[in-house]
């Protein structure tokens, strides 16, 4: 039994706890949050490209 509870009170020590999870939960929606507008911008960004590289080729490249 002692065995048991050495073993409960070293794994209770490492677990999350509530204000752990809520502090995760705040800076992970901060980060996404942040992270969306940059993804979209690169997303556009590429599109862009690709977009002018048809053109480029639809327009002057003889085939």
């Amino acid at each position: 039994m002692t065995a048991l509870e050495t073993r409960f009170d070293t794994i209770l020590r490492t677990l999350a706890t509530k204000e752990d999870l809520k502090n995760l939960e705040v800076s992970l929606h901060r980060n996404i949050r942040s992270n969306t507008w940059l993804m979209i911008t690169g997303v556009t960004a590429v599109v862009s490209m690709a977009m002018t590289g048809v053109f480029y080729v639809a327009r002057y490249v003889p085939g």
